[in-house]
């Protein structure tokens, strides 16, 4: 027999606690049940709620994807939309199969807040950082306006585009991703099997070393004879990099600097700028002030120099100035952006248009990336090719040598 404890709801919604002595854990939900308890948390004595180690996630960040949010979202939105009871619905989304065993647990703890009398806002809210501010910003306008599960099913849809964004740019990122890999390994056999056993018999032999495979050479014995230090120089680097890093001027510095390069800047303007206005006509379609709309949506983006730029924005409007004015003078958004939030705030349709011009961001991105993977797979598949086959070369020809040296 096994002691379970447990967590459950009696029938007048009241949370009560206790333990279970029986055969197995499906025997204890049975028992729960005949008395007329509906269970949130029931677990073997000892485990104390916790997830086993081949649940959890390794590295987990601290925040939860947007694909996951998406999933949580998308079926509260279904349940309320069939009029079922928001703590019933927190019931079934927190045991969702699809859902990782943290995201439930976390789910669990919105459940049992909501029972205790708190708004489903109030309950994630109080999650932290693993629900990102829009989120419950726009269940509370939803809240305050009856109308949660239209919320509910705008975000889930939100989401689910910013999901499937995020995934076209690392599905176009794949096979260059996959090229590099095989680049570095072609290179690491190489340096590690192929010049240990060649190298050696061209010495011997008085052959001259090939350019690429003398420096090639002088690499590995550096690698090998200097380990430790260059471990340590790294490790040194890579911290000083952190903490230089930790500077918002620097931040914004780089960022800055990365929107100016070569098509990659053109890719970080077209994402930021979708990013920035569907969030923002997301939460002003829910009924959130315009100032903490504007301020959310600075948060949700990646690069400094316009989240910088979103901050002096929220600033100038608070002062009285119009949202397009200070869009256009930080000379970060595309002009065709600018002119329909213009047009949209002449016009007092300002959502439509931030809505119009995200999905333009966003039909612009996917063609720029399209275009980069274009250009950059068959580059990168001939810069490849010429090295792995000047590197082959070289050794051939190496290795002929010492055959001409013996007959002559």
């Amino acid at each position: 027999m096994i002691r379970f404890d447990y967590k459950a709801y009696d029938e007048s919604g009241r949370l009560v606690e206790g333990e279970i002595v029986t055969a197995s854990r499906q025997s204890a939900l049975e028992t729960l049940h005949r008395r007329g308890q509906i269970p949130i948390e029931i677990d073997d004595e000892g485990s104390g709620g916790a997830i086993p180690w081949w649940q959890q996630e390794v590295f987990a960040p601290k925040a939860f994807s947007q694909t996951a949010l998406a999933t949580v979202i998308r079926e509260l939105a279904i349940l309320t939309k069939a009029d079922m009871p928001l703590d019933e619905a927190l019931r079934i989304t927190a045991v969702q199969p699809m859902l990782s065993a943290r995201m439930q647990k976390v789910m669990r703890g919105v459940l049992a807040r909501v029972v205790e009398g708190q708004a489903l806002s109030q309950a994630i809210a109080t999650e932290g950082d693993m629900f990102p501010e829009y989120i419950w910003r726009l269940i509370a306008a939803g809240e305050a306006s009856g109308k949660l599960s239209d919320v509910l099913d705008d975000l889930a849809g939100f989401l689910e585009r910013s999901a499937e964004v995020r995934s076209d740019v690392a599905t176009a990122l794949v096979y260059p991703a996959v090229l590099l890999v095989a680049a570095i390994a072609a290179i690491a056999v190489i340096l590690g099997v192929l010049l240990p056993a060649v190298v050696p018999l061209l010495k011997d032999s008085g052959a001259e070393l090939p350019v690429i495979i003398d420096l090639l050479d002088r690499i590995r014995e550096v690698l090998r004879n200097n380990v430790i230090e260059l471990v340590a120089i790294a490790t040194f680097s890579a911290l000083v990099a952190a903490l230089i890093l930790q500077s918002a001027a620097v931040r914004q510095s780089l960022s800055a600097m990365a929107l100016r390069l070569p098509m990659i800047g053109a890719l970080i303007t077209a994402r930021e700028t979708a990013r920035f206005s569907r969030t923002l006509a997301t939460l002003m379609t829910s009924g959130v002030a315009m100032l903490d709309a504007l301020r959310i949506s600075g948060s949700v983006l990646k690069n400094s120099a316009f989240k910088a730029a979103i901050d002096d924005t929220v600033e100038q409007v608070r002062e009285g100035a119009n949202l397009t004015t200070p869009l256009i003078a930080c000379k970060l958004f595309p002009e065709v952006s600018t002119r329909l939030i213009a047009v949209g705030e002449q016009t007092g349709n300002l959502e439509a248009m931030l809505i119009r011009a995200a999905e333009l961001s966003e039909t612009l991105l996917a063609r720029r990336l399209k275009r980069l993977t274009t250009l950059l797979t068959p580059m990168l598949t001939l810069v490849i090719g010429l090295l792995v086959g000047w590197l082959i070369i070289s050794v051939m020809s190496a290795l002929l040598s010492i055959n001409d040296l013996a007959i002559n």
